[in-house]
Parts: structure tokens; C-alpha cells; sequence
């Protein structure tokens, strides 16, 4: 637990019901960057290599590809953000 926030493991993830926000242990985003090239990856935040889907970014004012998003929160934590834009952390478009 991290602030009354449950910590899902590697065997309780599922992106099929993860949500924005979801704390993960850090076996679940090395599986991300582990099963294909990042996308994106740094210090602070690793994206999934393939593109997940495409939105529309009023901010560029056209669509752009959304990466299944983890940024690390403190050792061994990361937060699942969804899925966002490249070297972005939160949902948006």
C-alpha cells in the first residue's frame, strides 16, 4: 500500500481493466518495456513501443498516437497513466 492506494502485482494487472492512476509494482513496467522496444522511456517515465490507438490533440490541432504510459512514483512503485501521448504522462485530447 502507498497512501491507502493498493499496489497491483504483476499477477493482478490487466490492461483490460487497468485505470488511469492504478499503482503498479515495477515488475509491471519493465514487462511493458520488456516486451518491445519503448517508445519512450526515461528516468521519470516508460512508454509501450507500439502505438495504442490515435486522438485528437486540440493543443497541435491534429490526431497523434497514444503509448500505454508508467511513471515511476518512488522505488519500485509506478503509476499506470493510461494511455498517452509520446513523453507525456496524462491523458489528454
Amino acid at each position: 500500500m502507498q497512501n491507502e492506494q493498493k499496489i497491483l502485482t504483476q499477477e493482478e494487472f490487466s490492461y483490460l481493466t487497468a485505470k488511469a492512476g492504478d499503482l503498479v509494482e515495477e515488475a509491471v513496467a519493465y514487462n511493458a518495456m520488456d516486451c518491445m522496444l519503448p517508445a519512450h522511456m526515461s528516468a521519470e517515465c516508460i512508454q509501450m513501443g507500439e502505438p495504442y490507438s490515435e486522438r485528437w490533440d486540440p493543443e497541435m490541432e491534429k490526431d497523434r498516437t497514444t503509448f500505454a504510459t508508467f511513471k515511476r512514483i518512488s522505488k519500485g512503485v509506478w503509476q499506470y497513466c493510461g494511455h498517452c501521448f509520446l513523453g507525456e504522462t496524462v491523458e489528454r485530447g
